[in-house]
């Protein structure tokens, strides 16, 4: 489990490297909305599933108040 702000700085690090996989890929699939589309979708599953199971726990960097 992996918490605070090197939580945080994985999912940052993981969706830069998604919007860098996303920009190399997109020309290739112009003809095809759909698969990016789904591309798209399981990569941000897949950030969704690891906070989910609290393999994640971000901090969100102290932006969102703390539940009591």
């Amino acid at each position: 489990m992996i918490k605070g702000k090197a939580a945080d700085i994985i999912i940052v690090l993981y969706i830069m490297a998604t919007l860098y996989v996303r920009f190399l890929v997109e020309p290739s699939l112009i003809d095809h909305p759909f698969i990016s589309l789904a591309l798209g979708f399981v990569m941000l599953l897949i950030l969704w599933s690891l906070i989910k199971v609290k393999f994640l726990e971000p901090d969100y960097f102290g932006l969102l108040s703390k539940k009591k």
